[in-house]
């Protein structure tokens, strides 16, 4: 059913599609390095946190990815769209209240994180913090839709969408920085407006008449339960299991130089995470699309591949 070349395209472009979300944090961080130390020390303690919430929607998002895989497998389009639209309707809701809760405790929250640090420091924290927030929405509907493109097959779509945000990102970071020496914000705007883009972009397709499985708007804008709990059931646990490992840096040491060398490496070894996250959800998607009655010996056969040739992905 799924030969080792439909694997390799849904890993290879899956793979870095995820790299490239996490470099969007990781861009910020080096191009604000030349704004000063505390400029940095901030930016990196708070991508600590903003990875969190990347891994917890992607979560999400993977959950629905199985739902619609499923219903795909079994040839139910209709209702595979139905799956879609709700998950982009619970993700939409449940970002705009992440978001909320963060813009309005912000400091408090920024002080139970990371403790006692220098006073510039958490002012730079406190910055990139509250304009990330703007953007946790979009990342959200960003993944919503990513989940559907990886069930329908067009992992390559969200890879350019990817590669684009990250060019907008990283040229918009040197505007800030480089020429209107705005500090913090100068990489915190870019990024919104990267994300923004992404998920229209991405919306976008997801609506089009093109794509097998797409969003239907009566759908998007109804709230079902039964659907939402079969979503959840899955996105749940794997949420938690990733926001356990990815538990924010509370650093101890006060100085400026050692919370940013203690924060960069944080955001190193989520990295190190990133093989064995792209290895789970390619085994979601194919998986879930294996009618358990008719493709048993199939579904080892992919979980061998893909397996195989993530191995080498990585190495």
């Amino acid at each position: 059913m799924f030969s080792n070349r439909d694997l390799r395209n849904l890993i290879v472009p899956l793979f870095v599609e995820q790299f490239l979300l996490l470099l969007v944090g990781l861009a910020d961080t080096f191009v604000v390095s030349y704004a000063g130390e505390a400029a940095v020390s901030g930016v990196s303690l708070v991508n600590s946190f903003n990875t969190v919430f990347i891994f917890l929607f992607t979560a999400l998002a993977s959950g629905g990815a199985v739902i619609i895989s499923q219903y795909i497998g079994r040839g139910d389009k209709p209702m595979a769209g139905r799956a879609a639209s709700q998950l982009l309707m619970f993700s939409t809701v449940s970002s705009a209240l992440c978001s909320s809760l963060i813009l309005i405790f912000n400091r408090v929250l920024l002080r139970m994180l990371f403790g006692k640090v220098e006073s510039d420091v958490m002012a730079a924290c406190a910055t990139y913090l509250r304009i990330s927030a703007y953007s946790f929405p979009a990342l959200a509907i960003y993944n919503a839709g990513a989940a559907l493109c990886r069930s329908v097959n067009k992992t390559r779509v969200t890879m350019c969408i990817s590669l684009v945000s990250n060019v907008v990102n990283i040229v918009g970071n040197l505007i800030g920085v480089f020429v209107l020496h705005a500090g913090v914000a100068g990489v915190a705007y870019p990024s919104l407006i990267a994300r923004t883009l992404s998920a229209v972009a991405v919306t976008a397709i997801c609506c089009g008449k093109h794509i097998a499985v797409s969003y239907q708007a009566k759908d998007v804008f109804h709230w079902e339960w039964p659907m939402l709990k079969r979503v959840l059931g899955v996105a749940v646990p794997n949420g938690v299991e990733n926001g356990i490992q990815l538990q924010p840096v509370k650093p101890f040491i006060v100085e400026t130089e050692r919370v940013r060398m203690m924060s960069q490496r944080r955001k190193y070894n989520c990295f190190l995470l990133h093989s064995g996250n792209v290895l789970k959800t390619c085994l979601s998607l194919k998986g879930s699309q294996c009618r358990k009655d008719r493709h048993r010996g199939i579904q080892q056969e992919v979980i061998q591949n893909a397996r195989k040739n993530i191995v080498g992905l990585h190495i």
